[in-house]
């Protein structure tokens, strides 16, 4: 069965941006995953073309080589290549036939001395079929060097936690047409959009392989917010506790803390708890909490007359630093 059109694989058009090809993979892995259609056989079959399809179109000397002769295999361009040059130099072709019905047989002089090299015939075969070491020369066989294998990219979701601590996850990932799974360690310290490479997990085609980039979504947390290394918590304090100050267990990373909120704290104050942000190599931060003063909303003529006394006896000139 022939293969489909790349571009019709991942649903761009053949003048897609590399952030568009890009932007519609990662849609397309997350909704074709093995792991989240383990009862849909044909997901995985689609796993694997879309796979496909982002290692020709994701890479531009084979997307150029695909848009041109339908091929990602590099020798076609280079053979194509090599022909131009030649007749560029001055190639000159003897057409004939080989007798009474046969075929028409053509022959290319080659006059490639501007090509480096000796000039001749042979550089041709050295750039296209590369030279082990002058063999070609000696009477030996020229191989081909087997080309490298395609990076992959494979996008991931981590929970705030993950990324800010580390974890490892196991990922099923398609490596030459077979499904393999491999368990990645992701490092602390990862944030959205973070490339974390896995060395010889790409794909391969019988020479070196490429590598595994695994792309990185970092997943809001509900009171969590970070800031570089630094996590963000933000605590909400009575106006009691934060006029007499107080004793309260906060979350963080690793587990609940107490801190202490001085008396007279002020909203928007923030507390340092060392050491309890994003570790990043050997990078620690710290976690802030920043206080936001509650209020309470309904009071009484009587409770007005003690704010009225209070405010007298204590006057607070909160815009005295403004410059407005």
């Amino acid at each position: 069965m022939a293969k489909r059109d790349f571009y019709d694989v991942l649903g761009v058009s053949r003048t897609a941006s590399q952030d568009e090809i890009r932007k519609a993979y990662r849609k397309l892995v997350r909704q074709y995953h093995p792991d989240a259609n383990r009862n849909n056989p044909s997901a995985v079959e689609k796993f694997k073309e879309v796979q496909e399809a982002y290692d020709i179109l994701s890479d531009e000397t084979k997307r150029k080589n695909f848009d041109q002769y339908g091929d990602a295999d590099p020798r076609q361009q280079q053979a194509a290549e090599a022909f131009r040059r030649a007749q560029q130099a001055g190639a000159r072709t003897h057409t004939w036939q080989s007798g009474p019905g046969g075929a028409t047989v053509e022959d290319f002089d080659f006059d490639l001395g501007d090509m480096g090299g000796n000039g001749g015939v042979s550089s041709i075969f050295e750039q296209l079929f590369g030279n082990r070491g002058g063999a070609g020369r000696r009477g030996g066989r020229a191989r081909a060097e087997p080309p490298r294998g395609a990076d992959v990219e494979y996008p991931v979701a981590l929970a705030f936690e993950q990324a800010a601590r580390g974890t490892t996850l196991p990922l099923t990932i398609n490596r030459d047409g077979k499904l393999e799974t491999i368990e990645v360690k992701v490092p602390a310290g990862v944030k959205d959009g973070s490339r974390v490479r896995i060395r010889g997990k790409g794909q391969q085609t019988g020479g070196q392989p490429g590598d595994l980039f695994i792309i990185t979504t970092v997943q809001p947390h509900p009171y969590y917010r970070r800031d570089g290394i630094d996590v963000l918590l933000e605590l909400p304090v009575s106006l009691y506790e934060a006029i007499n100050g107080a004793k309260l267990t906060v979350p963080t990373l690793d587990g609940p803390v107490t801190l202490t909120i001085p008396p007279g704290t002020s909203s928007h104050a923030k507390l340092r708890i060392k050491g309890r942000g994003v570790h990043r190599g050997t990078e620690q931060g710290d976690q802030f909490v920043i206080v936001r003063i509650v209020v309470p909303k309904e009071l009484d003529a009587d409770d007005k007359k003690l704010l009225d006394k209070l405010a007298a006896k204590h006057p607070v000139h909160a815009r005295a630093d403004v410059k407005w």
